[in-house]
């Protein structure tokens, strides 16, 4: 708990800081840590109020997702933030530099909140396919409104401290030395005679019913069309935030985001996220917020991948398939352009789909077997950003396996009487002796 979680008292105010470089996650030892701290905080008379800060280059990133596919570990991050609200002193988070996710949940969760001015404060989980899981939906409409919450929910946009205090989401902004302000704001709260403020019990942004439900309306409409699951979920948890208790709202954002954590999209775009973290960096590389195939490695397999599509099509048009339809049935899947250049949508054509996906496996498989690659997710995150494989299907070798590897070697088999492009490689035997699938591969 040290190590993670550092603990001191100045003059009846403790001071609680995460340490856990480099982006202090929220890892189950970092809320273990956590947990003990409040509790003792609570527990102690000579206690009068408590600051939450962080070690290093910025507040906390939030969960680590590498946690995700585990039980979770008690004390959850949601029972830790409602841990934290529950406190009977008063307590003042003071984040610096990026306060993302589940870290925001926790800023979310305190009393009071102050920034430096170089903070951004942010709830990107619709990225991974997911709603906020601990308590985000509920407290920041309680605190900005409907519509302010909703925009950075759906857009997953981060905010500057600036922002964060016109909109009434932080107390203050600190000059100077961020732990020296906020112990400073502390002493005042005691002072004053100040207790907590639960952000639970704020209910000032739904006074106005017309105007939360207009927000919610305004979110509806601008998602019309929208193919992704987890920004729908989001307004519900927003709405029901201003219609239900408080604890009947955590319940029902907490089956919202379960919900989500077993959808493919979140699986898929899960995958993708951990993939551009796996990578070797002489196949891809990140340019401001974008990455990008690295010559000559990275281009040489985008280069193999496109040329895989356009044979693929090739061979569907011999065989009766018109190039528009392919095109459109491409970019219904989710591609920003057909193999032939066509940006037109028609229907979704399963068949077409997993000829293409299946082709791409083929190939990606003779990547990973030559050693263009180091493991098939390689495969996916280079599809995602070097022909605009449709990130929320997880890449071909994601979407393959969504799909079923063993229904889809069947398939392969009768398609490759037609053309080699469709030959069964020994990666996808490899992967279908385990449940897992190309997942197995990865760690073998």
């Amino acid at each position: 708990m040290a190590r993670l979680v550092r603990f001191r008292v100045i003059d009846g105010i403790a001071v609680v800081t995460l340490d856990a470089a480099p982006v202090n996650a929220l890892s189950a030892p970092m809320r273990a840590g956590l947990w003990e701290v409040f509790s003792r905080i609570d527990s102690n008379p000579d206690i009068k109020a408590a600051v939450l800060m962080a070690a290093g280059r910025m507040f906390s990133a939030g969960a680590d997702i590498r946690e995700f596919s585990d039980p979770v570990a008690d004390p959850s991050l949601p029972q830790l933030c409602n841990h934290i609200e529950a406190c009977t002193k008063p307590v003042v988070a003071a984040f610096h530099g990026q306060t993302l996710g589940g870290g925001a949940e926790l800023v979310l969760a305190a009393h009071y909140r102050l920034a430096s001015p170089d903070a951004r404060f942010g709830l990107p989980e619709i990225s991974l396919g997911l709603v906020p899981g601990a308590g985000g939906t509920q407290r920041l409409p309680r605190l900005i409104g409907a519509e302010r919450a909703l925009q950075l929910l759906i857009t997953t946009k981060s905010i500057e401290a600036g922002i964060a205090h016109r909109t009434g989401l932080v107390d203050g902004i600190v000059q100077g030395d961020l732990g020296s302000g906020a112990i400073a704001f502390a002493q005042n709260l005691i002072e004053s005679g100040k207790g907590p403020r639960p952000t639970r019990d704020n209910r000032k942004h739904f006074l106005d019913a017309r105007a939360h439900a207009a927000a919610i309306a305004k979110a509806r409409a601008s998602l019309d069309g929208s193919p992704l699951h987890a920004p729908e979920r989001a307004v519900d948890c927003v709405e029901v935030a201003a219609l239900l208790p408080f604890d009947a709202g955590l319940a029902f954002e907490d089956d919202a985001f379960a919900r989500c954590m077993e959808h493919p999209q979140s699986i898929a775009l899960r995958h993708v996220f951990m993939a551009e973290r796996k990578i070797d960096s002489a196949l891809i590389e990140k340019a401001e917020n974008n990455f990008r195939p690295v010559a000559p490695m990275g281009k040489s397999v985008a280069t193999r991948l496109r040329k895989t599509v356009v044979k693929a099509a090739e061979h569907l048009v011999e065989n009766g398939e018109n190039e528009a339809d392919i095109d459109g049935a491409m970019v219904a899947y989710g591609f920003r352009k057909g193999p032939s250049g066509g940006r037109t949508k028609t229907e979704r054509n399963s068949e077409i789909e997993r000829k293409m996906i299946a082709a791409l496996v083929v190939e990606g498989a003779a990547c990973v077997d030559e050693g263009a690659v180091q493991r098939p997710s390689d495969v996916d995150a280079l599809a995602v950003h070097a022909i605009s494989f449709p990130r929320r299907m997880g890449g071909p070798m994601r979407a393959a396996q969504s799909m079923g590897l063993i229904g889809l070697r069947k398939d392969m088999r009768v398609w490759a009487q037609d053309s080699e492009i469709w030959t069964v490689p020994n990666l996808l035997d490899e992967a279908i002796k385990d449940a897992r699938g190309f997942d197995a591969v990865e760690s073998s």
